[in-house]
């Protein structure tokens, strides 16, 4: 796709006037990728930005173990940042090619000049920088809350003793039961709360009653 068409479709590189986006359009390094190839690895300095112009880029984030521990997919018109382009910083992940593709890539300098020029640019930037704290404090909060549901399931199927048991009365407070899976109240709150919207049980003041057990088996997983 034709840079200017892919830039006036983005929602911060469109914000730029006329004059701004034919410098971005100068400076622009297109660069093409296949599959499997590495862009930039975890760690090292990559102080750049790039917009996609066809194909698929994973943004894969590395526990110190070597575990994945997810992936963003970046895929056409999407532009792509990182604490790096700001601070020269190490790279906080690795971006590998999932599908051949083209990119269009800019330095920190010019960017950097051109986004503290344009009020609105910098504010929708800055929306967009909240966007991503948001989605990586929702990507913690799930990586803990996947050992703690298990936890927890297991707690309550303890309870639903008997196969033929629908309904058992609340034995344990939130406080109990936080300190028996080693979590806080609140996360046990919020458990609960999501076991009920994901229709496995129904819980009331008094009582648990069990709706899905197989899938709370599921989700507490083998016993150790």
């Amino acid at each position: 796709m034709d840079l200017k068409k892919l830039i006036d479709q983005n929602p911060i590189l469109a914000l730029f006037d006329a004059e701004e986006i034919q410098e971005l359009l100068r400076a622009a390094i297109r660069k093409e990728y296949l599959r499997g190839e590495l862009i930039a690895h975890y760690g090292e300095p990559w102080p750049f930005i790039f917009l996609v112009e066809a194909g698929w880029i994973d943004v894969l984030k590395y526990s110190p173990d070597g575990r994945n521990l997810g992936a963003l997919a970046m895929t056409q018109g999407e532009l792509f940042w990182s604490p790096s382009f700001f601070d020269g910083g190490p790279l906080p992940a690795t971006l590998e090619v999932k599908e051949d593709c083209q990119i269009y890539l800019w330095d920190q300098e010019t960017v950097h000049r051109l986004i503290r020029g344009n009020r609105e640019a910098h504010w929708a930037w800055t929306m967009m920088l909240v966007g991503r704290i948001r989605l990586a404090s929702d990507f913690l909060e799930e990586l803990a809350f996947h050992p703690l549901a298990g936890r927890l399931a297991r707690l309550l199927l303890d309870q639903f003793n008997e196969q033929d048991d629908i309904r058992v009365a609340r034995e344990f407070t939130l406080d109990e039961m936080s300190a028996k899976i080693n979590t806080s109240p609140v996360m046990v709150c919020k458990l609960l709360s999501r076991f009920a919207a994901d229709g496995l049980i129904k819980v009331s003041r008094t009582s648990f009653e069990l709706i899905d057990r197989s899938e709370l088996v599921k989700v507490c997983g083998p016993r150790n």
